[in-house]
């Protein structure tokens, strides 16, 4: 956790701050009675976003007004004290420090203290970004992230659908996904490569679509015939053994094409075993035990029973694909066998006759007409199967998500409606999330859309992410509780005592609350701002000075 913040820029009437000891739980910069706003409430709070890794204190009033300076700050965890300092002139650079604060020459970069600092809250979680996460609730003034409407936005810009796979990464369900992630990519990646061939001819122009395969087909049948027509004439003139073998020849040609594809049948259907067996086509083993940490009202023994059930699926399923990818082996290697002794008897029966010029000139263009035709058909086919194979990974991977998304909505709305109920004497409608597809989501208090209502709901859901996730902590500006009605803060503040976890709140007119209120906000506070040099620089920058002040 937190455990203080310093600078030699942070000062009170004239005089450097003492460092601002952070505690676990509930801490609040507090403000004026008043509620007069540029003292330094959210460059406070933007500190301690910078102090976990963030940049937007960079755009600070401190740093314009200031300039560039150093913040000094200590982590505490497993009972051991981590000391730091990050400079606003080098924000990319973590120095280590001593007691005391003396830089001790290491140098980490922000990506590597990031990393650090998500191993030290276990939040080590498949795919999940430190900054993107905490970024994502700590609501202040300058950071874009305090739309009421859209609470699981973090970042400017971020699409739903990033603002959503944040969310499943935190709450560990990243890594059910991750095989059907990888499938779908596997597969675009397939995809991308034919197309890539195709353009630089490494493989046959493909026909148009499906009437034309079949129009192909047809065409390729004709052609055979004509072949065969042709050869039939040739060796009319032929006498004696030079016309049965040709006879048998021709035989011999057309059980060795019918052979060719039958094979082919069979090589995709042994490509589509393999990637079944590969990928598989049943769930894989669930942490059930992270799961109950995380929800401990589930039904273990009902997930243990239903995840038994799924491997012996999972089994059942890999030994009946086994079996028939081994019989499916086996029928290609007998076709093979077959194939290459037809070809043996072919090759031994050579040319028929004194075959002329004009004859295998004749025979060629056809024979090459034809060949052009199924490799045309082939490269449809090749692609039509990568197609599919794509819109199957891509299918898969939104039902995992979707199942997944309906447990976290389901697990969220719970929470909300909690607090919500404890919020008021009389029943309210709770915020609700709603996921309308894995991409999309719709967050709203139903029946009530008014603006304190909408923040209302916002820090409810912070609340209940903080509750249900390894998420360690939360920071909410005021602008965004001034915005919530009296007797919800009232109701809101006794969530923020209750949390064992770090809360960072901004707060103005305490004495206009609940004496319970007015109280959880003095036993919490970790430092107060007012003006009269008492802002947070020790200096304000919205008031006038006039021209003799100026001489003075």
């Amino acid at each position: 956790m937190l455990i203080e913040m310093t600078s030699p820029v942070f000062k009170e009437k004239g005089k450097e701050r003492p460092p601002i000891r952070f505690k676990e739980g509930l801490n609040v910069v507090l403000g004026k009675e008043d509620g007069e706003n540029s003292i330094g409430k959210s460059s406070a709070m933007l500190a301690i976003d910078f102090v976990f890794g963030g940049n937007t204190y960079l755009a600070s009033d401190g740093v314009k007004h200031i300039g560039d300076h150093t913040i000094f700050f200590t982590f505490a965890f497993d009972g051991k004290l981590y000391r730091f300092a990050r400079n606003t002139s080098t924000p990319d650079d973590i120095h280590v420090c001593s007691e005391g604060y003396q830089l001790t020459g290491d140098v980490w970069s922000k990506q590597e203290f990031a990393n650090w600092l998500k191993e030290k809250y276990h939040i080590d979680f498949s795919g999940l970004s430190f900054r993107e996460t905490m970024s994502s609730f700590f609501r202040i003034y300058g950071k874009e992230n305090t739309d009421e409407r859209r609470p699981l936005k973090g970042l400017p810009g971020e699409s739903m659908q990033k603002s959503i796979d944040i969310l499943v990464k935190l709450f560990d369900r990243y890594k059910d996904v991750e095989v059907f992630n990888g499938r779908l990519e596997e597969q675009k990646k397939k995809l991308a490569a034919y197309r890539e061939a195709r353009k630089y001819r490494f493989v046959p122009d493909l026909v148009g679509g499906k009437t034309q395969y079949d129009e192909n087909v047809a065409q390729i049948r004709s052609l055979q015939v004509e072949l065969d027509n042709l050869t039939a004439e040739q060796v009319e003139d032929q006498k004696g053994v030079d016309i049965e073998k040709s006879r048998i020849k021709s035989q011999l040609q057309a059980s060795k094409l019918r052979l060719e594809t039958e094979m082919q049948s069979k090589q995709r259907r042994l490509n589509l075993l393999n990637m079944s067996l590969e990928y598989g086509l049943y769930p894989t083993e669930a942490d059930l035990s992270a799961l109950q940490e995380f929800f401990p009202e589930v039904n273990i023994r009902k997930l243990y029973e239903v995840e038994k059930y799924h491997q012996k699926l999972a089994a059942i399923l890999d030994e009946q694909f086994s079996a028939e990818r081994q019989s499916v082996e086996g029928e290609i290697a007998n076709l093979q066998e077959q194939i290459k002794a037809l070809q043996t008897q072919i090759s031994e029966l050579g040319f028929v006759g004194n075959l002329s010029k004009e004859f295998l000139d004749k025979h060629s263009e056809i024979k090459g007409r034809i060949d052009a035709l199924k490799a045309q058909n082939e490269a449809y086919l090749t692609l039509t199967d990568l197609q599919d194979a794509r819109k199957k990974a891509d299918e898969m991977l939104k039902r995992a998500i979707e199942d997944i998304l309906a447990d976290i909505e389901r697990s969220i709305n719970d929470k909300m409606k909690e607090f919500n109920d404890s919020l008021f004497t009389e029943s309210r409608k709770a915020p609700h999330l709603h996921f309308n597809e894995y991409n999309s989501y719709k967050f709203e208090t139903p029946d009530d859309t008014g603006t304190g209502s909408n923040y209302k709901g916002m820090v409810v859901y912070d609340l209940a992410v903080l509750y249900l996730t390894a998420l360690p902590a939360i920071a909410h500006d005021s602008l965004i509780l001034k915005n919530i009605g009296d007797g919800a803060v009232d109701g809101i503040m006794k969530i923020y005592a209750q949390s064992r976890k770090q809360v960072f709140i901004a707060f103005d007119k305490q004495a206009a609350y609940m004496p319970d209120t007015q109280k959880i906000l003095a036993d919490n506070t970790v430092l107060k701002l007012s003006d009269g040099n008492c802002e947070l620089y020790g200096e304000s920058w919205n008031k006038e000075v006039s021209q003799n002040e100026d001489e003075l």
